[in-house]
Order: C-alpha cells, then sequence, then structure tokens
C-alpha cells in the first residue's frame, strides 16, 4: 500500500501572485462594502475590471481581436447602464494605449466603443429627451459635499484640500496593508520585462486618478482599478523572498479579517458599536460611541419616520388630509414612505429629487405639505407662507449620516404646487 502525503501547494496549486491577489481582492474593504449594498457603483468593480482585462486580452491575443472589441464593447455598455462612471477607464485605457507602442490597437477599441453607443442608444435617447439631467446630478455631486455629524470629511470644496482626501481614501477603502501591493501593481509593467507591453494600465490609472482629482470625484468613484493593480503588484511581488511572501499574504489577510465588520453585517449592531470603540473610531473622550459606518448607519431608521410622519398625517382633518402631500426632500425618505407607508394607511411620497421629479406631483395642488427632512426647508420656506416643525423622527444608530428628521406643515402656497414643482427640481446623491 502507497502512502502518499498531500501538501498544501498540492490542495490548491495557485502560485504565491494568484493567492495574494485572490486573498487581497477578496478581502478589500470597498468590494465587500459594494457587494453588501445594491447602488448605482455595486458593479463598477467587475466592469470596471472587466475593461482592463479585455484590453489586456486585445493587446497580448491579437488572432482573437475582432471577438474580444465586441466583448469590450458589451462590457462598455453594461457598465454605463450601472453608471457613467464606466467612462474614467475606458478613457485612462485609451490614453494609456494612445502613448505606448501598444495603440495599434485602438482601432479594435474603438470598434468597442462604436458597439457600446449603439448598445446605449436607449439610454443616451432619454438623457437628450429631458434635457441630460446625468450633467446636473454631476453638479449637484460637486455642490453638496456635507461632512458626517462627527465632524469628519471626506470630500471638500477646495482642489488641494480634495486631492488630499481622495488620496487618503484610497488607502482607507483599500485596506492600508493593500496598499503597497496595488502601489506595486503600478511599478510592475514599468519594472518587468515580461509585463513591458502592459504600461498603458499603469499609465491609465494615473491618468484616471489626476482625472478624478480635477474634476473633485468623491473617493470611492476609481475603487474599479484596483483589482487589475493587485493582480500585477502580487505578479511583481513573487520575486520577493518566501520569508517575506508568507508574511505579506499573512498581514493581508489578518488585516482585511479585522476590518470586516466595518464592511459586511457579520456582527450585532451593538457589538460592532463596542468594536468600533475599540478600534478609536467612535467613543474618544467622553463622547458616546455611535454607529460611524454610514451605509449600515443609513439603513435605520426608515420604518419609525413612515410611523412619524403618518403621526402628523391623520392628525389633519379628514378634508385637509385628502389634499395634503407627502413631500420628501430626498429620493431616500420618499421611497421609505413609499415602502413602509402603506401599513400606516399613507398615500405615496412626492420629492424634488431626481425620478421622484420626473414622476410629479401625483395631481395634488399643493395647498398642503408635510414636508420630511431638513435639506431644502429653506427652500419650501420662499413658496409657502406657513412652515412650522410639527414632529422629529430620531434614530440613533442614523446620526452619523443625517441625525433627527424632521417633520414640517407647510401651508399657504404662493402658487399652486403645478408652478412652483420645477423650481423643487434637484439632480443628485
Amino acid at each position: 500500500t502507497e502512502i502518499y502525503t498531500l501538501s498544501l501547494h498540492d490542495a490548491l496549486p495557485i502560485s504565491f501572485g494568484q493567492a495574494l491577489a485572490g486573498a487581497t481582492t477578496l478581502l478589500l474593504p470597498a468590494y465587500l462594502l459594494l457587494g453588501n449594498t445594491l447602488t448605482t457603483s455595486s458593479f463598477e468593480p467587475l466592469f470596471w475590471t472587466l475593461v482592463f482585462y479585455l484590453s489586456i486580452r486585445l493587446v497580448r491575443t491579437p488572432s482573437a481581436r475582432p471577438r474580444l472589441s465586441g466583448a469590450l464593447g458589451v462590457a462598455i455598455a453594461m457598465g454605463a447602464y450601472g453608471k457613467y462612471s464606466i467612462a474614467l477607464p475606458v478613457i485612462g485605457v485609451a490614453v494609456g494605449l494612445l502613448v505606448t507602442p501598444q495603440r495599434l490597437v485602438l482601432r479594435w477599441g474603438a470598434a468597442a466603443a462604436a458597439l457600446a453607443a449603439v448598445l446605449l442608444a436607449p439610454n443616451l435617447f432619454w438623457q437628450t429627451l429631458h434635457g441630460w439631467p446625468m450633467l446636473e446630478v454631476l453638479r449637484g455631486d460637486a455642490t453638496h459635499r456635507p461632512a458626517f455629524q462627527n465632524g469628519l470629511t471626506l470630500e471638500t470644496y477646495g482642489l488641494a484640500s480634495n486631492a488630499l482626501h481622495f488620496a487618503l481614501e484610497q488607502v482607507l477603502y483599500t485596506n492600508p496593508l493593500a496598499v503597497p501591493i496595488w502601489i506595486a501593481g503600478i511599478l510592475a509593467p514599468l519594472r518587468m520585462r515580461e509585463l513591458r507591453d502592459l504600461r498603458f494600465v499603469s499609465l491609465a490609472y494615473v491618468f484616471i486618478f489626476i482625472l478624478a482629482v480635477l474634476f473633485a470625484a468623491k473617493g470611492y468613484y476609481i475603487v474599479g482599478c484596483y483589482a487589475t493593480l493587485i493582480a500585477f503588484g502580487a505578479v511583481y511581488l513573487e520575486r520577493t523572498t518566501a520569508a517575506f511572501r508568507r508574511t505579506a499574504l499573512a498581514a493581508v489577510a489578518v488585516a482585511g479579517i479585522a476590518a470586516m465588520p466595518l464592511s459586511l453585517p457579520v456582527l450585532p449592531i451593538d457589538t460592532l458599536i463596542a468594536y468600533e470603540a475599540r478600534l478609536g473610531l467612535t467613543g474618544r473622550g467622553e463622547t458616546p460611541a455611535h454607529l460611524v459606518q454610514p451605509v449600515f448607519a443609513e439603513e435605520f431608521g426608515w420604518r419609525r419616520l413612515a410611523r412619524d410622519v403618518a403621526a402628523v398625517y391623520f392628525s389633519l382633518p379628514a378634508a385637509v388630509r385628502a389634499r395634503t402631500a407627502l413631500y420628501a426632500d430626498t429620493y431616500a425618505d420618499a421611497a421609505a414612505l413609499d415602502f413602509f407607508g402603506p401599513k400606516y394607511g399613507l398615500p405615496k411620497a412626492i420629492s424634488g429629487q431626481n425620478n421622484y421629479y420626473l414622476w410629479g406631483t401625483q395631481g395634488y395642488d399643493g395647498s398642503t405639505l408635510v414636508a420630511i427632512g431638513a435639506t431644502r426647508i429653506e427652500l419650501l420656506r420662499r413658496y409657502y407662507r406657513s412652515v412650522t416643525l410639527v414632529r422629529t423622527s430620531t434614530e440613533p444608530y442614523k446620526w452619523i449620516v443625517e441625525g433627527p428628521s424632521p417633520i414640517y406643515l407647510c401651508r399657504d402656497p404662493i402658487a399652486p404646487l403645478s408652478t412652483i414643482w420645477p423650481n423643487l427640481r434637484w439632480y443628485g446623491a
């Protein structure tokens, strides 16, 4: 009888570079968070990585370029349907190719872009029909940069200060111990002969970073780059000693697992707050500990808000209530009322933000509004002679982002709601 010894390498027949790239990408805080939350940014890591991957294949597989060009066009179009930010890696790759000898594949990239434009035609037609609201969304994002309730500011208005915040966010979103790996990934095509034909990827990242800073982008806008850079960096670090490789892989894994509760809901909420306090993220000095993960914080308070709005709404006389609209100044509050409101007998909400604006006034004349939220209340004061705070919906777990939600009763408008409505429009986040 033969006895075989199964080594770890036999059980997992992968290289160090594959193991490091896989573990680092798997545990990347930004990717865990986006993968756990459905937003327009959730698909960016997938489609950005596809753009880089297919561009690399275009360079290295001449015989498959017609097929790869079609796949790239589909990837660009699908990424754009999620978020127009897919233009960043597309432009970055084009610039990177243009300044390297690999520029010959640009004609295949142009074919991919043309296919993407055809696939995007319905969306582009809609944007044209509605005056390109996406451009106003971008302007709104650039001008709406509030700090968190604890004073932390991630995005600012000054170019230099915002560039610093932007760079620091790259460290936070990718795990500080993973930063040397993706920096190595930027350098790898410039230092390794076998990756020399992929220098356009490094140049693309540098261009994307600069472009994002110049346009005052938010820090998470470019996280889609890092899976590719991490893969390059992992290959580069295969040159190091065995001891260094083991240490690097262990350090990234430990740091990623330690940060995981800040990206995935793996801990009960009060345990998470205690964990954040242990890490020094909250509860310093004499201040009480709060939930500081803003995405998690935003998951609380919606049912309470619907219940509190219902208390105000049903306190009105029936005749008044029949003509009273529920106006939320954000689509989030409006959607919460639409989702939880039917349980409390509430009608559909209206809002001036994004698609809610396009859905209109729902036939209300605006004689009375129950207005939820404080971000646009000064605007309502221009159009209503009487604006009274009647209740505040408070959710302690939501503290970090917005704090309590005020509920106002607005009466005696200066004009019908249909006339006021265009002035309440705002696109942005």
